[in-house]
């Protein structure tokens, strides 16, 4: 550090559960702004969030270095980001999402029907994935991917426990032309916020 300057030490802690809004993935997403704005509201709002969300990102490398050990190299060869959530809600249009051979359908009298299976029936969508992290102290924290869930489905119906959907999102590098997977966007604190505070 150069002499007569200071770190400023990071204040925020990201803490809390939050939101997740899911749309079939738009044509255009170059404007942050734009994204946030127009599709984080009740609108799009996927299912409630159970246990939260977590995002991982994993680099695999190739580590390339002479018999003795004295001389390395490493490279980045591939990476995968998903963001894995828990929720609480289940209904027609939120399996029919999760699962690309879901076809919604209705009865005769009325009831809801969601067929699932038959490879044929994929439909191949990918969607937009936001997880909002809510948080009034210091500004929301955005996870922005798109992708299609890849884990399986699973429903536990229990007597002493809730139903829980539980999916991953697996990241595809189509947020722009740079093979992005993955956008953290943090909220800043409004004045009125930053005077209250």
């Amino acid at each position: 550090m150069a002499e007569g300057t200071t770190a400023t030490m990071a204040k925020r802690i990201a803490l809390g559960s939050g939101k997740v809004y899911l749309v079939e993935k738009p044509s255009d997403m170059t404007n942050i702004d734009t994204i946030i704005e127009t599709y984080c509201n009740d609108d799009y709002e996927f299912a409630a969030v159970k246990n939260g969300a977590t995002l991982t990102y994993t680099p695999t490398t190739y580590e390339a270095k002479d018999d003795l050990g004295r001389f390395s190299k490493t490279i980045l060869t591939s990476e995968s980001t998903t963001l894995a959530c828990g929720f609480v809600t289940v209904d027609k249009d939120v399996l029919a999402k999760l699962v690309e051979t879901g076809r919604v359908d209705t009865t005769t009298k009325g009831r809801q029907v969601v067929k699932i299976g038959g490879s044929g029936n994929a439909n191949g969508k990918s969607y937009l994935i936001i997880f909002r992290n809510i948080d009034k102290a210091d500004g929301d924290i955005y996870i922005i991917i798109t992708g299609k869930n890849t884990a399986e489905l699973s429903l536990a119906f229990s007597p002493e426990s809730e139903t829980i959907l539980n999916p991953t999102f697996t990241a595809k590098p189509e947020l722009d032309t740079d093979g992005t997977q993955v956008i953290i966007v943090f909220d800043k604190k409004t004045e009125a916020e930053s005077e209250a505070a």
